[in-house]
């Protein structure tokens, strides 16, 4: 802080001074010294006024009794202290010994301040006492001397340039000079006021004020409380200084509004710095927000207020909003706020920060929508989450027809596998939503698994049926019947609206083996579909041989051929009743006409016949018997 009041006005006539210098006699009154008391270095010169005495018989000792003899009556004391100056005469009548005391004190700068007035005016104020006289040199070759406590009077310049103000202590005993103080000056035609660049809260109680002050300029800071219109001396601002830390203050409870006075020292005007005001913001939380409020005073137009949030920007409101509510924040997080005033002249006033954790009450909503793909060993439920919910994690329940719980765990994705101990048994599920905000739902409506159900009559024919799917709010679009080989490609897929049956004619089988899976699709394009549990359908394949045939050429049952299903292969040989092999082929379509062999035409009766078969699934089949020739 400013250490020492400063002077805002002379009163009377200033005298220019000249320092005047005598000799100091010793103690008997043998002897003077020209200087008894000065800083170092100091020479000393002894005149001696001993009457008559011969200067041949004259010594010194210019440190007591333990220092040498000289005839040299010229001594320079080079440090601090107290010497003894002695002086002994040698005469007929014995020695003659006379003494005088000499201080020394080390040369000290110094304690001066400048001070700017208007109109190129300079006031040098002169704080110790450490020396007699004053000498200030103004730089311009004005030089004065004043006495030690006496006030300096305003200095005034031609022009505006800079100039090396001096200031050196003189002593009044000695004739060397001592301590100076040299300073470089600038001149002002007018003292600029002084300019506050931020108030940042620290504490409770406490304010760090960043300001610029003028060179060489007396300041105070003023504070008003709860206004800016009442402004007291809160504090003298240390010229050195750019930041003060401002205590004892209550700014939860007030509003501090802060201005720098600059003086003229010379004429006693002032002139003021902008204005900053402290800011105190409170906050709260509620359900899903957290409301802000903040509170300073309106220095007017041009005045706004940005909110940061984790050091990120939030938001700006210009004067006079107060409070603003912050909807996007996410329960069970810590937000921190801090308010900026900014001010028309840069300056920026910055509140403490507010911190505050989100929650929520908020129930999620209800599980309306379960899927799930039914495996031969394991059931995948998938499940919708709604929209806009964070869930921290789901309660998957296993229940029975009636919502009985059979079993429940915890995850944190939205599917669960669970085993399929029977491909006959509906299985139930039911799940419930746990928030990131310690909410927990209602649990969601049953949803079963689907599970296909099949068998084929002696004919043939493939009948499915399953079960009505409800685990979706929507309902389901329609069933689809999805129809395999058994390499896994599709052979057909049948949609059958809300059917929930479905039969396949041997006639309509292109393949021996068949894997059937149904599908439930939802009205809700964006769910997964629902599957069921796969069956197979796997046929023998089917050989039909005639028993008889006639080769007479009238169009009838003319060869022996031999039709079927589901075969790949075929292979075929006839024998006569002594095992003479008489036809080959490997094209079932074609058959065998019974016609000649070796030129001769086959007489009526039984033939042998053997017939390998490998059907669809790879498997071989031999077929043998005997065919009857009825016309030929």
């Amino acid at each position: 802080m400013y250490r020492k009041a400063f002077v805002l006005s002379i009163v009377g006539v200033f005298f220019f001074m000249k320092q005047a210098f005598a000799q100091y006699l010793s103690i008997n009154g043998q002897f003077e010294v020209d200087q008894e008391y000065g800083c170092h270095d100091l020479t000393v010169t002894i005149t001696n006024i001993d009457p008559g005495t011969d200067p041949s018989v004259v010594v010194f000792q210019f440190d007591g009794s333990s220092s040498p003899l000289t005839q040299n009556p010229v001594h320079t004391y080079t440090s601090p202290g107290t010497f003894w100056i002695n002086q002994y005469i040698q005469g007929a009548t014995g020695q003659k010994k006379d003494s005088v005391m000499v201080t020394v004190v080390a040369p000290e700068l110094p304690d001066t301040e400048l001070l700017t007035c208007n109109n190129n005016e300079l006031l040098v104020q002169i704080y110790d006492t450490y020396y007699d006289v004053y000498e200030i040199d103004y730089g311009d070759g004005t030089i004065i001397q004043v006495n030690a406590g006496d006030v300096v009077p305003p200095y005034t310049y031609a022009s505006s340039v800079s100039r090396n103000v001096t200031v050196t202590g003189l002593f009044t005993t000695a004739t060397n000079r001592c301590g100076a103080t040299a300073t470089l000056f600038s001149p002002l035609a007018t003292v600029a006021p002084a300019q506050i660049d931020s108030l940042v809260a620290l504490s409770d109680n406490s304010l760090k004020l960043n300001y610029q002050l003028p060179p060489n300029s007396v300041n105070k800071l003023e504070v008003s409380v709860g206004n800016n219109s009442n402004y007291i001396l809160f504090d003298n601002l240390d010229q050195n200084t750019t930041i003060d830390t401002l205590t004892n203050l209550n700014i939860t409870q007030n509003n501090y509004c802060f201005r720098i006075a600059t003086y003229d020292a010379c004429s006693n005007f002032k002139s003021y710095s902008n204005e900053v005001c402290s800011v105190n913001l409170l906050s709260s939380a509620q359900n899903n927000q957290i409301t802000l409020n903040w509170n300073t005073i309106d220095l007017g137009a041009g005045q706004t207020t940005n909110l940061s949030r984790d050091g990120n920007a939030l938001a700006s409101f210009a004067a006079p909003f107060t409070q603003h509510i912050d909807s996007t924040v996410v329960c069970l997080h810590e937000y921190c706020y801090q308010a900026d005033i900014l001010y028309p002249s840069g300056a920026v006033s910055r509140s403490l920060t507010a911190c505050e954790t989100a929650f929520s009450t908020d129930i999620p909503p209800e599980i309306e929508n379960i899927s799930s793909i039914t495996g031969d060993e394991t059931i995948d439920w998938t499940w919708e989450i709604p929209s806009g919910i964070v869930p921290e994690s789901f309660q998957f329940f296993k229940v029975d027809s009636q919502g009985n719980v059979i079993s429940s765990e915890t995850t944190s994705s939205n599917s669960v596998s669970t085993t399929n101990s029977s491909l006959e048994v509906i299985h139930y599920a039911s799940v419930e939503i746990n928030d990131n905000c310690g909410n927990v739902s209602s649990k969601s409506s049953i949803a079963p698994n689907l599970v296909l159900l099949g068998s084929d009559d002696p004919n043939g024919e493939i009948q499915l049926t399953w079960n009505s799917y409800t685990g979706w709010l929507d309902g389901v679009d329609a069933y689809s019947v999805v129809i395999k080989d058994i390499q896994g490609n599709l052979v057909d897929s049948v949609n059958v609206g809300q059917s929930t049956t479905y039969s396949l004619s041997l006639e309509q089988q292109t393949e021996q083996t068949l894997l059937f899976t149904v599908w439930a699709i939802p009205i809700k394009a964006s769910l997964s579909f629902t599957r069921s549990n796969m069956l197979t359908f796997e046929h023998p394949p089917i050989i039909a041989i005639p028993n008889s045939f006639t080769p007479n050429g009238d169009g009838i049952n003319d060869n022996f051929i031999i039709q079927g299903k589901f075969i790949s292969e075929f292979e075929m040989e006839i024998y006569d009743r002594w095992g003479e092999a008489l036809f080959h082929t490997t094209e079932m379509e074609k058959g065998w006409d019974g016609n000649t062999s070796k030129g001769k035409r086959l007489p009526v009766g039984n033939y042998a016949y053997w017939i390998r078969i490998k059907d669809f699934n790879g498997n071989d089949h031999i077929r043998t018997g005997s065919v009857l020739i009825l016309k030929n």
